[in-house]
């Protein structure tokens, strides 16, 4: 059901004046676009989403693993199309981040299909979440793209590749260094994403994140505005009222130690 939606969304350019349809690996240096297709906030569109077992699952892991204050911040869903699918490059969630801020995230990664090293399933670098954030830049060294990409060399024997069957999921903190494959595959992959996160706060040992800089200095007022939505995610209305009442219900209306991880089968 939610490979059809999506499919529909996409196809129908849905989210793209409002900057939320994408492609994150395009820019004017890149050989063709349309491999790495994002639609942020797809509940946006089809609010039925927040109330389904993967976001409740999440939220009750989200709670145990995270903090008990945490909340869904965005939602996010890759397409990444059969045979010319790019791969992600590697990169931490936390180079995309405010510097000035500390920052508590966990994103939970579903494939909608089964996925495997031809069908861009994500790989990981053990470890890397201890080893504080790596120097980012640019993909494609044009920073009118979305993507950021580590700067060090990643060895592939240091990573772990993760395939997945559908409707199966990886979680990752902010630091986790990860990537994703080419699809080369003769089906369409889809990933539907949700990071969760508490507020972040003020930080008392500021980092540098210089390929921000280089963002913010070279890339146009249109370009950073739009990135700026981008980053924000543009949140859904209906996420916003489910956030603002989970708040008021005191820990999202969900008592982690009490109830159970609910089966797919349940659904």
């Amino acid at each position: 059901m939610m490979r059809r939606i999506f499919a529909d969304l996409v196809a129908r350019h849905v989210g793209e004046k409002e900057g939320l349809l994408f492609d994150t690996m395009e820019s004017e240096t890149s050989p063709d676009g349309r491999r790495s297709i994002q639609l942020t906030n797809p509940s946006k569109y089809q609010s039925w989403l927040l109330n389904t077992i993967y976001v409740r699952n999440a939220t009750r892991i989200a709670h145990q693993v995270l903090s008990p204050k945490s909340f869904l911040t965005f939602d996010f869903v890759l397409l990444k199309p059969a045979g010319v699918g790019a791969g992600t490059p590697w990169h931490q969630d936390e180079a995309y981040l405010d510097p000035k801020y500390d920052h508590s995230t966990l994103t939970f990664w579903m494939p909608l299909q089964d996925v495997g090293p031809s069908d861009g399933c994500m790989a990981y670098l053990p470890g890397s979440h201890l080893r504080g954030v790596f120097e980012h830049r640019s993909v494609h060294g044009d920073p009118r793209a979305h993507a950021y990409e580590c700067a060090t060399t990643i060895a592939q024997e240091e990573s772990v590749v993760c395939p997945l069957p559908g409707g199966g999921c990886a979680i990752h903190g902010q630091r986790t260094m990860h990537s994703s494959s080419n699809n080369t595959s003769s089906v369409d992959r889809y990933a539907y994403i949700l990071t969760f996160g508490i507020s972040p706060t003020l930080s008392k040992h500021p980092r540098k994140a210089a390929w921000q800089e280089q963002r913010r200095s070279k890339a146009g007022v249109f370009h950073r505005l739009l990135r700026k939505v981008r980053r924000i995610g543009f949140l859904a209305r209906s996420m916003y009222l489910v956030n603002f009442k989970r708040r008021l219900d005191g820990i999202s209306g969900i008592t982690p130690k009490k109830e159970h991880i609910e089966s797919p089968r349940n659904l």
